[in-house]
Formats: structure tokens, sequence, C-alpha cells
């Protein structure tokens, strides 16, 4: 069969375009593509993002869909995604139709895995496939190619007439080392690598200053059963052997030469014998195959990671790790049924800054045990603990298939499920006793602080320049920037470091085409420069908290949160030698001064670029 892959993202309904970097991508689709191609199918992969020649996301999605039916005339298409995701699909699959209306469609992803009856009744595709891909895609595929029949193939939805039949439940999947690695080849992984890493996030990129990230999954599922993930039914936990890991690695480097190594794993190296295994491992294909890259990872706190591991880690490659913190309050810890302690997390923090290697997390506030005194209790804990490490304040969601979704819908919280999919990532919940009026402006405030993260400690640069070499980075382009290089000196360690970051602004290309923007970006303009948004936010922010903080005890929660405030262009990163998160700032002066002195030659380039 020929069979069209088409890779989702949920940023269409939001903003324009949805630059994918190979961090963004979901890596499941790329294991399905193999599976198709290693039994005998023609496969053609579709990633409709980071191209802004379009007016507007869905018309790329259009185009994009109508030239690879036309060209590749596929006999079964296929699209994977998340619960977020469900504008994109519902689009998806109302272009498939219009331009392939004789090919089936399948679904499959987590979307249809947690709530696959709704989800499939609702879009309406000719089939679903429940949980993972690879042996049910392969099996339909043979089903449709044969004439069969489909009740044989477990895991899957079809329609039976009008009426949507599921077959039985099957998890018992075959050895995972067995599993062909994945196929990103067919996804244009080079031109992400090459032309979309500032896409992704500064955690996965600042360790080099021209990074080419790659992902990897050494494990499937989880054993942990908290009530905000998905995991809580479905497949058992498996790892895949070290050795079978460092095959795959060898194999992608020796295409790709990645220099960072991000692992996706919710729980990577659970036990400190596991992660010696693979920091040997991978020291030796370090020596034998030249491997250059850095590389981190995320587990589970029980996994309590001493100085000595980490020590070898970093030795390994190793710049980053995290586990999931998501609260300090041992009540909210019970409560989300996470098995962890603050101690444990404060170890690990401390581990960390021992062995000079980052730590990352998350404080999800917001559960259904949350109060005023818990939200203090993990405050005071980051106060304490956090305030050089990368954590990023959030609010909790109920995503389907996770206990707190159940419980949202029992108490009423979640009504029209329907509405819920169509506006998923426009809210905030509020499943707490606290009441709404305190709730929700204490919850933009924290949004506020997190993003600007303000309690960092900081530094000026000690040089700075605006590259002028070289064809623009896509993404700067885009949004009219330039490349800067920046070197600055650790506020912790005193070490020197170089960055590169998108900070100036680019000069306009005379008889050349604006980029089509978000339709908001006209009112962000009114607030003008980037840095002088920040101040005037910064200045909201102080504003609310002066009105607010005396007002209830809630709100006190914040005082400390609240740092040095310049009017200078910044931007948060981390130290290339002890990895802690710092802010650095360009002296006011010397950015213009820079810009000023550069204009001639960037006006030169980018002529010559637009030629």
């Amino acid at each position: 069969m020929r069979i069209l892959l088409i890779v989702a993202t949920h940023r269409y309904k939001y903003s324009y375009p949805a630059f994918l970097s190979i961090t963004d991508f979901p890596a499941g689709i790329a294991y399905v593509a193999s599976a198709l191609q290693q039994a005998g199918h023609e496969v053609m992969g579709l990633n409709p993002n980071n191209d802004s020649s379009y007016p507007s996301a869905r018309a790329m999605l259009e185009d994009k869909i109508q030239k690879a039916v036309h060209d590749f005339q596929p006999t079964l298409i296929a699209l994977g995604g998340i619960c977020i995701d469900y504008a994109f699909f519902k689009d998806a699959i109302a272009l498939c139709r219009q331009y392939a209306s004789a090919v089936p469609i399948v679904c499959g992803g987590g979307i249809i895995t947690n709530d696959a009856a709704f989800v499939f009744e609702t879009l309406h595709p000719d089939f679903c496939i429940v949980s993972e891909g690879e042996e049910a895609m392969v099996r339909l595929a043979h089903a449709l190619e044969k004439g069969g029949g489909f009740d044989h193939i477990p895991n899957i939805g079809y329609w039976r007439g009008q009426e949507a039949v599921f077959t039985k439940t099957d998890f018992n999947y075959g050895a995972i080392d067995q599993l062909a690695f994945p196929n990103y080849e067919i996804f244009d992984i080079r031109d992400m690598m090459d032309g979309y890493a500032m896409a992704a996030r500064s955690l996965y990129r600042y360790p080099r200053t021209h990074p080419r990230p790659m992902t990897i999954v050494t494990a499937r599922s989880c054993p942990f059963r908290c009530t905000f993930c998905v995991h809580h039914r479905g497949p058992q936990y498996r790892a895949r052997s070290v050795a079978n890991i460092m095959a795959e690695l060898r194999e992608s480097y020796e295409k790709y030469r990645f220099n960072v190594l991000i692992i996706l794993d919710e729980l990577f190296a659970v036990n400190k014998a596991r992660m010696q295994e693979f920091c040997t491992a991978l020291s030796e294909g370090r020596r034998e195959y030249g491997w250059d890259f850095d590389w981190s990872f995320q587990t589970h706190a029980v996994a309590a990671l001493d100085v000595p591991t980490l020590k070898m880690a970093k030795a390994a490659g190793c710049y980053l790790f995290g586990y999931g913190v998501e609260s300090a309050s041992p009540r909210v810890l019970a409560s989300m049924n996470k098995r962890s302690k603050p101690e444990q997390i404060a170890a690990g923090i401390a581990a960390a800054a021992e062995a000079e290697v980052g730590f990352g997390g998350n404080f999800i506030f917001g559960d259904v045990a949350e109060t005023t005194d818990t939200i203090r209790e993990s405050m005071d804990f980051f106060w304490k603990h956090c305030r050089d490490i990368n954590l990023n304040m959030i609010s909790i969601q109920p995503y389907p298939g996770s206990k707190l979704f159940e419980d949202c819908r029992e108490r009423g919280i979640i009504g029209d499920k329907l509405k819920f999919y169509e506006t998923i990532s426009e809210h905030i919940w509020n499943m707490t006793t606290i009441p709404d009026r305190l709730w929700f402006p204490w919850v933009h405030m924290l949004y506020l602080f997190s993003n600007t993260a303000p309690w960092l400690k900081s530094t000026d640069a000690v040089e700075f320049e605006v590259e002028t070499d070289g064809e623009p980075d896509p993404v700067a382009r885009f949004y009219g920037k330039r490349m800067c290089r920046i070197s600055a000196v650790c506020p912790h360690c005193g070490k020197k470091s170089t960055y590169r970051e998108l900070l100036a602004d680019a000069p306009p290309a005379p008889q050349q085409a604006q980029p089509r923007r978000n339709p908001l970006a006209g009112l962000k303009s009114l607030a003008g420069s980037r840095y002088q948004r920040m101040v005037l936010q910064a200045a909201l922010v102080n504003a609310f908290h002066y009105l607010l903080t005396f007002r209830h005890p809630l709100f006190r929660t914040l005082q400390n949160l609240y740092g040095e405030t310049k009017s200078n262009q910044n931007f948060t990163t981390g130290c290339k030698h002890c990895h802690r998160h710092i802010k650095i700032y360009i002296p006011k002066q010397e950015f213009k001064d820079k810009l000023a002195f550069q204009a001639k030659k960037l006006i030169a380039k980018t002529l010559n670029w637009a030629r």
C-alpha cells in the first residue's frame, strides 16, 4: 500500500506558522513509518510546518495535503497526535475527505488512546488505533490490502454501518528491542535540524552555539499513576536494553551529526545501576566513534541520583536532568499520587549543584487538595531551593485520560466535552476550594512571574555582536530578528560562556514582501519593542503585586519572587559550565551603539539576500 503519514501540531489554531524543531516532533509516528516500511509498504511523510509563505496555517495545510495526495496517490492516510491537536485533526480530516474522498483515514496517538469512543465518533475517521500503533497499523494495512475483516486486529476501532466497533484490548506487545528504529528522514528531519534549531526551547539548545538537537525514546509508558497523567491504564512500562539504545545512537549520529540529545522518556534511569550502565556505554561510544553531543533526561525522584552518579553522567556528556517536582506540599503530592517527597527533590537539587549538572522541573499548582497553605509550602520551598534551577510554574490541566479529567467531569467543572476539546488550550481551571476571585488573578500573576523569571541571578554581557554573515535564520527572518552572539560571565561560577540568540531587530528590506504575521501582532507592536514590552509587563506585575499582596495572604506567596528589573534587552539561559539558570542583560547603550554601527552592513546583507 501507499500510506501517507501526516504530522499533527496543536499550534495551528492559535498561531502561525508552527515552526517545528526535532525537539517538538512526535516520535510515535516515526516508529509507525519504520514498521510499515519494514512490512513492505511505501510510505510518505508529510510535515506541514516551518513554511511561512502561506497566508494562514490552514491554507498551508490544504495546499500540502492536496499536493501530497496528487503526487503520491495514497491508498491509506494516517494521522497521529494528542488531545491538544484536536483542531488540527478536524481540519486535516476534512481536507483529506475533500481531496481523497475514497481513501480510508486512520487516526491514532494519545487523542484516541485516552478518549477513544468520543473522539472516534466526533471526528469520524474510518479507523482508529488505541495505544501503540506499529503492530496495529501493519495488520490494518494488510487487512485493507487483502480485503479481509478487522475483528481479529486488537486495539482498533472501525465502523460497521453507522455503529462504532472497538476490537478487543491487548497490550501484550512484542519485545521492545525488536522494533525498527524510528524513521525521521521522510519528515524532513535534516531541514528541522539545519534550519529550525532556534524553534526549540532554550533548554534544549543552550549548550551549543550552533545546536543540532536530536531526540530518542529509551522506554515506553510509566509505572507510576499520577492523577494528572494518562498512564494509569494501558501498556506496562518497558525499557529498551542499553545495547539497543547505543545501536540507534550510532546510526542516527552517523546520519545527522547531532550535538544535543534529548531523552524523551517520562522516566529514564529510575535506578542508579541502569544510569551507570548507560553512562559507561555512552563514554565508550564517545571514545570509539567520536560522539560529541550533550544530553539531558528526566526521571522520578525515587531514582535518588547521588553526586558520584551525576558526575559520572556529566563525564559522559550530561548537562541537565529533571525530576517531576509538581509540588512541595506533602498533602498535594499524596493527592497527586506522586509517591515522592519534598526532601527527595531538595536532595536532587543539591546533588545537581555539587556535580555541576543542571536541574529542571515544574511546579503545577491547582490540584484538588491545593489550598493557600499548600501553595505557601511550595513557594517557601521554591525560595529556599529553586531560584537557580530551570523551574517553570504553571497551573494544572485536566487532560482526557487522567483521573483529574474524570473528577472534573463528575464535579461538573468540565461540562460540554466537545467545547472542551475545541478550546482545550484556552482555559485555566479551578479544581481547588480557593474562590475563583482569588484563584484566577493569582494564577495570571504566577504566569507573568514564571515567564520573566525576575528572581534569577543576572549578569551583563561582556561582548555583544550582531551576526551579518550568511543567510538569515528562517525563524529570525519571519519575526524580523537577527542572530546575535553574546558572551557573559556566570554570576554563580564566574566562568565565561558564549551564546547565540535572536535579539536584534532586522532592518526592513525594500521591495521584499513582508512576512504574514499573526493577526494579534499589530496589537503587540503598540507596546513598542520587545524590551519595552517587558518593562511594561514588569510594571503591570508590580502594580498588581502592590494592589493585591496586602489584600489577601494568597498573594503574599509571590512577594519574594520579585527581583531586579532593568529596562534592557535580556534573555534567560543556562551557564555552560555549572548549568545554573541565569539571566543575561545587554547594556542598553551598547545594544543601540552596536546596532547603529552595523546598520549599513545589515541592510547590505539583507538586500543581497532579497535579490
